[in-house]
């Protein structure tokens, strides 16, 4: 194979642009469509070229990989020949392929490998009652977890093997969850969460502001505030004033607010709507 052919072939798979792949390599989109039209790029240039696109030389000139080829520099290297902004789409796709090949670990069957490649959408509403089902796949055995949501419009892959010593070993103490549970019922406490969530990350808000977007009251609003600081789920600097010292807040780790939530609503689905589910776990889950 031409080189100019290959690096064709493997810069349109990857989504990307001739102008793109010049920038990554430093060299003009023209230089780019030159060698994919027959010329060569310069010898220096191969190194940089087959990194970007994800390849070995070898894969750069048509030849089979080399064995004992390091997977995880080729996967760094592969994912590194996307935009940025493509990058964590690109590893989910990567992820969810990777069990059509799997099918002797979860014993996916080669219709259910296809189905799980051509879904557009994860739920489905029901007509009669309005309900909005949610499609999601499960796999479990006494090695792990693998749930799975193969869905354009919501992707998700989360794959837990269980430690040596057990899932349980890794949970929080059962009060600190009473006391997370028991705020979680009051009725304004997930309001004023849902709002504080809602607004640009890493900024500081006051209690009168949180108070006026949620439409709790400040009395109630500074006391669910102080729960939340006092749960860790918020941080708070003092702030003077002209008329006193005040608080504002920031919502802590709230990377993990999302996939709680997601997985709150996983658990209280009623729905059995299960694309694919395989669970031969033997153990407990929290032995």
């Amino acid at each position: 194979m031409i080189i100019g052919d290959k690096i064709s072939e493997l810069r349109k798979a990857r989504g990307m642009t001739q102008e793109q792949l010049g920038a990554l390599v430093g060299v003009s989109s023209q230089a780019v469509s030159k060698w994919e039209n027959g010329g060569a790029p310069d010898v220096e240039l191969l190194p940089l070229i087959a990194d970007v696109l994800g390849v070995s030389l070898d894969g750069l000139f048509g030849r089979d990989e080399k064995p004992g080829t390091d997977m995880c520099q080729t996967l760094i290297r592969y994912l590194l020949s996307f935009p940025s902004g493509k990058r964590m789409k690109e590893l989910y796709d990567l992820l969810i392929d990777s069990l059509g090949g799997m099918e002797f670990v979860f014993g996916l069957s080669e219709e259910m490998q296809k189905i799980l490649h051509v879904m557009d959408t994860a739920f489905i509403k029901n007509t009669k009652t309005g309900e909005t089902a949610w499609i999601r796949s499960a796999q479990a055995d006494d090695n792990g977890i693998l749930l799975t949501v193969s869905a354009e419009d919501f992707p998700l892959f989360l794959l837990l093997p269980e430690p040596d010593e057990g899932y349980r070993q890794n949970l929080a103490p059962i009060e600190d969850y009473q006391k997370l549970f028991a705020f979680l019922g009051q009725e304004n406490a997930l309001k004023i969460i849902f709002w504080i969530a809602g607004k640009r990350q890493n900024s500081y808000i006051f209690a009168s502001a949180v108070s006026k977007g949620s439409g709790v009251s400040l009395s109630e609003t500074k006391c669910l505030l102080s729960e939340l600081k006092d749960l860790g789920l918020l941080c708070s600097i003092k702030v003077e004033t002209e008329a006193e010292e005040t608080e504002a807040y920031q919502l802590r780790n709230s990377e993990a607010l999302l996939p709680f939530l997601y997985f709150a609503r996983w658990l209280m689905e009623k729905s059995d709507l299960y694309l694919y589910t395989w669970v031969q776990r033997r153990k407990p889950w929290l032995s």
